[in-house]
């Protein structure tokens, strides 16, 4: 069920190198209105141009075209339409979301949660027999019922990934050991997504402004460290049970810069790896946003 969540946030995560996985294209069928006359994400990309340009924000036509009949992206931001395609498609393309209906879903699930059970484990407190949960430096609650709530603006994805973290109900000690992405339990399958996804994002950022970066991660709630092999490393909780270590090389004469965002052992225990990469992306979308912000 889950694999159809990580599809979600407009860059099409089941794939592998350049070649869609069958489920992804059972998968936005079965979230793009299939039942109805209108036109489902699969036969909206047999009209795109195909190209792959990787000019618009979702870099491939499939995950542009699942981005279109969520209304996350407009035909027109496709420069290999012509007027006439983009009137003629905005016609036959009705946008659904398919998050609020998992979101439903998961919320059944959590009412037959005993939250004074699962709260030691998933690192969580009770408060007026609520879960109060810390992810990224905020405090979010979740009521008997599964409605989460926090201060400020609150997205479906963050709702489904606590939901599904506190479904999985990890029960597991840190392993104290800090290992890659590809050395959790099916990370390797994986590994080549996470780190064009996550890493390399990062990446990107800290080459542009290190500083500023230090900045939003330590806002974020992220500690410096000093035992690891480059000048910067930092500890941060994305969620109570998983926390990461971030690491950044710069580029010098003989190497380019590096990110390496490394996991304890344990973190496959509370969120399968699909879910710790949407996790890390979240951070990602966290740090652009903040970053965005501070050059306004």
């Amino acid at each position: 069920m889950f694999d159809a969540f990580f599809c979600g946030q407009s860059t099409g995560r089941i794939i592998y190198g350049e070649t869609y996985h069958p489920l992804f294209f059972a998968i936005i069928n079965a979230i793009s209105g299939e039942k109805t006359r209108a036109m489902n994400a699969l036969e909206l990309y047999k009209r795109l141009p195909r190209k792959n340009c990787g000019e618009c924000r979702q870099k491939y036509c499939m995950p542009f075209a699942l981005a279109l009949i969520k209304g996350e992206a407009e035909v027109s931001e496709c420069s290999y339409l012509s007027p006439e395609d983009v009137d003629e498609l905005k016609k036959k393309i009705v946008h659904t979301d398919w998050r609020e209906d998992l979101i439903l879903r998961l919320r059944e699930d959590i009412r037959d949660i005993d939250f004074s059970e699962v709260a030691p484990y998933i690192g969580a407190a009770l408060k007026d027999k609520s879960l109060v949960l810390e992810c990224m430096g905020r405090e979010f609650m979740m009521d008997a019922t599964g409605e989460v709530t926090t201060h400020g603006f609150l997205t479906p994805w963050m709702k489904i990934l606590l939901l599904h973290y506190v479904k999985t109900g990890g029960r597991a000690d840190a392993g104290g050991k800090w290992g890659s992405f590809s050395e959790l339990k099916s990370g390797m399958v994986k590994a080549s997504s996470f780190m064009r996804d996550c890493e390399e994002p990062l990446r990107e950022m800290f080459d542009h402004g290190l500083q500023k970066m230090q900045s939003v991660l330590e806002r974020s709630g992220a500690e410096d460290r000093d035992d690891f092999p480059t000048p910067y490393a930092w500890h941060m909780s994305l969620l109570p049970k998983i926390p990461v270590i971030i690491l950044y090389w710069a580029a010098d004469n003989e190497f380019a810069s590096k990110v390496k965002v490394l996991f304890d052992s344990a973190a496959d225990k509370f969120l399968d790896v699909e879910s710790l990469i949407f996790l890390v992306e979240g951070l990602v979308y966290n740090i652009e946003a903040s970053l965005s912000r501070t050059a306004q």
